[in-house]
């Protein structure tokens, strides 16, 4: 077994909290596998694999261990009462809110207080001009960018204020996500749940938006940078807990996010191994192999593909470097492709 093939069998056992046995890691062993799971932001779950299989490990990766898997609990629960506070601060200006990706996530995780946590993701609904001075009126310095806007009212955790919860690049599939998700905000906002270890409840998408929400969410940052493993298994949880009673193929089909979708399919089904009823559409080999080839070659949002080393090197440069990434797709990709060149360009003029 390769060392990437057993990272998969440890992901596995942990997302689907299915045993593996019990088992020994040597030091090296347990370094290179925390490694990857970095690299593909998944620390916390490759803990929970160690922590339910019993893995014997010598004292000083036992100690490694317990102390990120202590910060991963520490920075969850904080993320958490975050996610609570600035939910509030926009409830009591008037503004209807829900949380997005992220803490939303980890509820539908076994052990909500595995999954790696970022920043936090906040859609609001209103205008792009009452949501910005809204937000200026508590930050003035906050930066405005082009589809969500931070809102630095927390000095130990990121807050991004979103105007809408997805994008596309293309202008008439992103015309229609619009309407899509203007169609199904109403049961977003109003989809209440309460955080683990929390005073309070928050407002989170549900699984079934989260079907198409974070598909679009997974397609534009792999056209854009690349995407990691996180947020495939955050979709298994999205695939595993969302009704199935709907036809989500024909809504790919008509959002042209299908044959993207297709390749998510196989992605999920090779390295969980989900339940055929679960999937929204008929896995394509062929793109999720060049999917799975992305995802180990750049880690999480392609933060550590050294094939593109020169992103390093300042936006104007970086911004090259996507293009030709892009031009390497496009014979998958053609439309996708072309339309993420454009975008790319409009991002570097935004930035600049």
């Amino acid at each position: 077994m390769t060392k990437t093939e057993f990272f998969f069998s440890m992901l596995r056992s942990a997302v689907t909290q299915q045993p593996m046995g019990q088992f020994a890691m040597t030091p090296y062993e347990f370094k290179a596998m925390m490694e990857v799971a970095e690299k593909q932001s998944v620390q916390g779950l490759i803990i929970e694999c160690m922590v339910n299989n019993h893995v014997q490990l010598q004292k000083r990766c036992v100690i490694n261990m317990m102390k990120f898997k202590n910060a991963i609990e520490a920075d969850n629960r904080k993320l958490n009462q975050r996610a609570v506070e600035v939910g509030k601060i926009f409830e009591d200006a008037g503004f209807r809110y829900c949380i997005i990706k992220g803490q939303g996530n980890t509820l539908m995780y076994p052990n909500p207080m595995s999954r790696m946590p970022g920043d936090i993701d906040i859609w609001i609904e209103g205008s792009r001009n009452q949501i910005a001075q809204f937000v200026k009126s508590k930050c003035p310095d906050a930066q405005d960018g082009r589809l969500h806007i931070h809102f630095p009212i927390f000095d130990d955790v990121e807050v991004e204020v979103h105007y809408r919860p997805c994008f596309m690049s293309g202008i008439v599939s992103d015309k229609r996500l619009r309407q899509w998700a203007f169609e199904n905000a109403d049961t977003q906002f109003t989809h209440q749940v309460e955080l683990p270890e929390t005073e309070g409840r928050v407002f989170v998408s549900t699984p079934e938006f989260n079907l198409i929400q974070q598909l679009a969410h997974i397609m534009s940052h792999f056209f854009i940078e690349g995407i990691g493993l996180r947020q495939f298994v955050d979709y298994y949880y999205a695939l595993s807990n969302a009704k199935h009673d709907v036809d989500y193929e024909t809504t790919l089909q008509h959002l042209g996010m299908l044959k993207f979708a297709r390749g998510v399919m196989w992605v999920e089904k090779k390295i969980f191994e989900i339940d055929d009823r679960c999937l929204i559409t008929k896995p394509d080999e062929k793109i999720g192999k060049m999917l799975m080839k992305e995802i180990l070659e750049g880690g999480n949002f392609g933060r550590y593909d050294e094939r593109y080393t020169a992103r390093k090197m300042g936006y104007l440069v970086r911004g090259a470097t996507d293009v030709w990434r892009l031009l390497k797709l496009a014979p998958i990709f053609p439309s996708e492709a072309l339309w993420g060149i454009g975008r790319k360009i409009v991002n570097q003029k935004w930035k600049m």
